[in-house]
């Protein structure tokens, strides 16, 4: 059998404060896990209790037994860097300015995040996915809502109409 061992009364301590100020469940979960194998648990028992594989379990008492609780605190893994996640609010301005628009094979002038991938494959060489360009934009502080509508008038006497609008307005009140 194995069980955690606590080497000196400090440790004892940290072991059951830092459960009392984890925010993270798995963090809670691992000082739970590693608190019960002191008081002689056993690592069957354990997993049935918290639904964890004896394996990871074992491997928790192992981290623990070798470096304390520093061992035992989990690695957040910081991913796969973004290819685009460097670019800064200048550029994405830069891109959106442009009118190079021949290998979109598109008549819109109207960006959007297809585009923008359709765009950085074409003419930076670079394979992204809306997902990895909504981030870039939100890094950036850029919004990324709904675009509105601006429409002008697609009618020829539109300044006709308004110039008469704002003479009607501005005719002198009627006496009744």
């Amino acid at each position: 059998m194995i069980y955690a061992k606590i080497e000196n009364p400090e440790q004892e301590k940290c072991l059951i404060d830092e459960p009392k100020t984890s925010k993270d469940k798995n963090w809670y979960r691992r000082l739970e896990i590693t608190t019960n194998s002191t008081k002689g648990v056993t690592v069957e028992q354990l997993s049935k209790t918290f639904d964890v594989s004896q394996a990871t379990i074992r491997r928790y008492i192992h981290a623990f037994n070798q470096g304390g609780l520093d061992a035992l605190k989990p690695i957040k893994s910081t991913g796969h860097p973004s290819k685009i996640g460097n670019w800064t609010k200048e550029d994405w301005d830069r891109i959106m300015e442009q009118n190079q628009y021949e290998k979109l094979n598109t008549k819109s002038r109207q960006w959007t995040f297809q585009r923008l991938v359709v765009y950085i494959k074409e003419y930076h060489q670079i394979e992204v996915t809306i997902p990895c360009v909504y981030n870039a934009f939100r890094k950036t502080g850029r919004r990324t809502g709904r675009s509105k509508l601006r429409v002008g008038s697609p009618d020829p006497d539109y300044v006709v109409k308004r110039e008469s609008v704002e003479e009607f307005r501005n005719l002198p009140p009627r006496d009744n």
